[in-house]
C-alpha cells in the first residue's frame, strides 16, 4: 500500500477497491468484445478497443482525482473536486471522440459507441451486484 492510499478514510478505501474491481470486469469485458469483432473485421475490432479507450480513460482518471485528494480534506473541498473531475472527466471524452474520428480512418462507428455503451452498462451493472 503506498502512502497515498494510506492517507484515504475507510469509505475512500472501499470505493476504490470497488473501482478497481468494476474497472478490471470493464477491461476484461473490452478484450472479450474485441476479441469477438476481430472474427468479424480488424475494424471493428480496434473500433471496439477506441471506444473502449474513450470510455475508460476518461473514468479512471475521474475516479482517481476524485477518491485520491491531495490537502484540504473538508467537505467543500471534496465536492469541488468531485465537480472538477466531472468536468475534466467530459471535456476528455469530448477530446477523445474528436481524436478518433479525425486520427482513425477506416472507423466502424457502430463499434466504437456500442462499446463505449456497453461498458457504460457493464459498470452500471456491477456497480449494483457489488452493494
Amino acid at each position: 500500500m503506498t502512502n497515498e492510499h494510506q492517507k484515504l478514510g475507510v469509505h475512500a478505501r472501499v470505493t476504490l477497491q470497488k473501482f478497481k474491481k468494476i474497472f478490471l470486469i470493464q477491461l476484461v469485458t473490452l478484450f472479450v468484445i474485441a476479441g469477438l469483432l476481430l472474427l468479424h473485421s480488424l475494424t471493428a475490432a480496434y473500433s471496439a478497443l477506441c471506444g473502449g479507450v474513450v470510455f475508460l480513460l476518461p473514468s479512471y482518471l475521474f475516479a482517481r482525482g476524485v477518491l485520491i485528494r491531495k490537502g484540504k480534506d473538508t467537505a467543500g473541498a471534496a465536492i469541488r473536486q468531485l465537480y472538477v473531475s466531472e468536468i475534466w472527466k467530459m471535456g476528455m471524452t469530448v477530446a477523445l471522440f474528436t481524436a478518433v474520428f479525425i486520427l482513425i480512418q477506416p472507423l466502424n462507428p457502430f463499434s466504437l459507441f456500442g462499446t463505449y455503451i456497453g461498458l457504460q452498462l457493464v459498470a452500471f451493472t456491477a456497480q449494483l451486484k457489488l452493494k
